[in-house]
């Protein structure tokens, strides 16, 4: 059996413990996670179930073909530093996995804003004969790490983060001269809809609210032949559903409201939900918890991915229309936030990327 098999397999196995309805510890960690306010356990149960869902022998194997895994090419001996975002309960797992699965040695600076879940999985991973003795180490401290000094590094946040992320590496002696850096920056994503039937807004509802609208695959741009005013009723249908079954876990700021009285001042057509506001045009990107429609076509959304550049992690689509002029793939807006396994963060493949570091 292939080294690569070998991780598939025991990587499987690690993931049938994890998700196995008597691990008391993952049980702990999603209560400790809501009990402290992290997360609503709406969310966190999405975010697993997630997982599971998209997470298969097959996509496995997919993956590891359309990167170019092999024996011969992988990250066997390489030092792979993951900084964890926790904007989003488990967002760190696919960089943790493409990590493992790529032979390479994992060290993982978990987020404060998200302490207790991925810590779970790995914690699974060491138990297994292929990585009991192998390095799976994780903190919530980088200063912990101080003069391990690692061959990449894989980080996720804000563009103003950067620097100063930057920074703390230098200084505590965790990079090479020639470590490589794989930084995403991107905010949010855009949807094209050109369908008004139900199926179509309720997959946009989860598309916009699922999170609090807090990851970078929500939705904050809306790119529509209709109107604001054309689709208000049935989206505001769909989100009452969408809170009785997934209450708000965080609130706006009385900014928000603020915002609220000014497009009522000026006339712009806005769906107010207390927590949440939907407007046409007035694209700011100040705020939290503002989405932003845009009547137009095919072109507009184009024009808009255009100009928006690096900010923009994906554009979706509500059925398999083709937008002309667009540099980047579209994915189904069915599937805004339950990502594949091998979906590409600020269109780069993470597994493929690793397996190239030289």
């Amino acid at each position: 059996m292939s080294d690569i098999q070998k991780r598939i397999d025991t990587l499987l196995e690690a993931i049938h413990n994890w998700l196995s309805d008597d691990n008391i510890y993952l049980q702990d960690a999603i209560d400790q996670t809501v009990r402290e306010g992290y997360f609503s356990f709406e969310d966190v149960k999405y975010a697993v179930q997630s997982i599971e869902k998209n997470l298969s022998r097959e996509a496995i194997a997919e993956w590891v073909d359309r990167a170019g895994l092999r024996a011969e090419q992988d990250a066997s001996g390489q030092n792979v530093l993951c900084l964890h975002a926790g904007n989003l309960p488990l967002v760190g797992f696919q960089d943790a996995f493409a990590t493992l699965l790529s032979g390479a040695r994992y060290t993982g600076k978990i987020s404060r804003k998200d302490p207790y879940l991925l810590p779970t999985f790995l914690n699974e991973v060491k138990k297994t004969d292929l990585w009991s003795d192998r390095d799976v180490q994780w903190t919530h401290r980088l200063d912990d790490f101080e003069g391990m000094q690692h061959d990449a590094v894989i980080f996720a946040g804000s563009e103003s983060s950067v620097p100063g992320v930057k920074e703390a590496i230098d200084e505590l002696n965790l990079a090479k001269p020639d470590t490589d850096f794989l930084i995403r920056t991107a905010h949010f994503s855009l949807a094209y809809l050109d369908r008004n039937d139900e199926q179509s807004i309720h997959d946009l509802t989860e598309a916009i609210f699922r999170y609090s609208g807090k990851g970078c695959r929500s939705v904050a741009i809306v790119v529509s032949p209709f109107s604001l005013d054309e689709v208000k009723q049935k989206l505001t249908d769909q989100l009452k559903s969408f809170w009785l079954e997934n209450p708000q876990h965080e609130y706006p700021s009385p900014k928000l409201k603020q915002q609220f009285a000014y497009n009522e001042a000026v006339q712009r057509p806005q769906v107010w939900l207390e927590y949440f506001l939907l407007q046409e045009g007035g694209l700011e990107f100040d705020q939290d918890f503002v989405c932003y429609w845009v009547q137009g076509d095919q072109s507009k959304a184009a024009e808009l991915a255009q100009d928006y550049g690096s900010q923009l992690q994906n554009i979706y689509v509500s059925n398999k229309v083709e937008i002309p002029e667009l540099d980047q793939e579209t994915e189904l807006l069915s599937i805004a936030q339950q990502p594949s396994l091998s979906w590409k963060p600020d269109g780069v493949d993470t597994l493929k990327w690793l397996i190239g570091i030289e």
